[in-house]
């Protein structure tokens, strides 16, 4: 006799990590089984943990697999310490990617952080915008559960939590995502071809909006290097015939003045990387429109924005060059002076989120460039 309760399918999560944190927490297995056993034990709800990228397919064209699986009410669970942040560019990629678009569809209850450490730096005040994303989301404290291991009374504890806020945000989503549907159609029901329709002119009006922003926090960037620039060059002609501990001294005071500039291009460039996640979700639903419904009109418009697109990012390649200019330049400094390490760290934080909010342009340009190259009139069908 076939089981058909035990035949459904599973609700897909996934544990996104840092190999550091498990190598020596060893937190990754028991999780994943705690999570299933206690999903289905407690609320009668299977639940797959996937716990590597491999395993749930992601390939590479995981954003599009992103919009699949929150499409399927998938679970977004990052394992939070400060290694996801600073030492795995995949994790800061898969967050800032599944945030915009969970929040553009209203779902962000489908991210489910678990603190492990680095709790006191999780704060609405970070100069990380992956942090700030972090703070604002429902997450749980899961750091005195690992510490006292699997199998314990706190462990079990805590994953009778989490297994819960688990299971209503799956139902939420599920709620939502039906009344979604629902808007989807009627949309698709009162659209115009020969028009803006109403999705088309909302996307536009909304990528207009991110490019202003794009530029603001491109211009925010591109003045500080220039003052960091300068000060660079104020330190090297006055270092010349100083005794070394003149020099010292003289560079310890550079790092007061460099470290605020620094902060700022953290700031700006871990916006700049969510900023870029918004705007891959918002272009990829944006082109999906246009090609579904496709005119002689709107392919010229697609042209002169992709133009503009392509403009802003060869200005942006040429500030990633300067950055890459700048780091190798003082690298040596960096290295014998404690002062000027610390006031650097905040610039190569934003560097990082600069290079991977252009490599999130990159391949948004390959995208557009095959619609209007190979695809001028007809659907391409899935490739966003």
């Amino acid at each position: 006799m076939t089981d058909f309760l035990a035949d459904q399918p599973a609700v897909q999560c996934f544990l996104s990590f840092t190999h550091e944190d498990d190598s020596f927490l060893n937190f990754v297995t028991p999780l994943k089984n705690s999570l299933e056993k206690f999903c289905a034990s407690a609320h009668g709800r299977k639940v797959e943990v996937f716990v590597d990228r491999e395993s749930i397919g992601w390939g590479e064209d995981w954003r599009t697999k992103i919009q699949d699986g929150i499409n399927a009410a998938m679970v977004f669970i990052p394992v939070i310490s400060m290694n996801y942040f600073y030492e795995s560019a995949d994790c800061r990629e898969e967050l800032t990617a599944f945030y915009a678009k969970a929040k553009e569809l209203g779902l962000t209850q489908l991210i489910l952080p678990l603190i492990v450490l680095g709790h006191e730096l999780i704060t609405g005040q970070s100069d990380d915008a992956n942090i700030r994303i972090i703070e604002k989301l429902q997450y749980v404290d899961i750091k005195d559960a690992v510490l006292a291991g699997s199998g314990t009374a706190e462990w079990r504890r805590t994953m009778a939590v989490v297994a819960d806020k688990l299971i209503l945000a799956i139902r939420s989503a599920e709620a939502a995502l039906e009344q979604l549907k629902k808007c989807d159609q009627l949309l698709l029901d009162g659209f115009a071809p020969e028009e803006d329709g109403p999705g088309l002119q909302e996307y536009k009006e909304n990528l207009t909006k991110i490019g202003e922003l794009l530029e603001r926090q491109f211009d925010a960037i591109s003045h500080a290097l220039d003052e960091l620039a300068g000060e660079m060059r104020q330190v090297t002609g006055d270092v010349a015939g100083m005794t070394p501990e003149a020099i010292k001294a003289r560079v310890v005071r550079a790092a007061d003045t460099i470290k605020p500039l620094a902060v700022t291009i953290q700031q700006v460039g871990t916006d700049f990387e969510a900023t870029v996640a918004e705007t891959d979700s918002t272009i990829r639903s944006y082109m999906r429109l246009m090609d579904s419904h496709m005119t002689p009109e709107l392919l010229d418009r697609a042209r002169r924005e992709y133009d503009e697109f392509v403009e802003m990012l060869t200005g942006l390649m040429e500030l990633e060059a300067r950055i890459t200019e700048f780091l190798t330049q003082i690298r040596p400094l960096e290295a014998i002076n404690a002062p000027m390490r610390a006031a650097i760290r905040p610039l190569r934080v934003g560097a990082q989120s600069i290079q991977l909010g252009m490599r999130t342009m990159r391949e948004l340009s390959r995208i557009i460039s095959n619609l209007l190259v190979n695809q001028p009139v007809s659907g391409v069908g899935g490739r966003f």
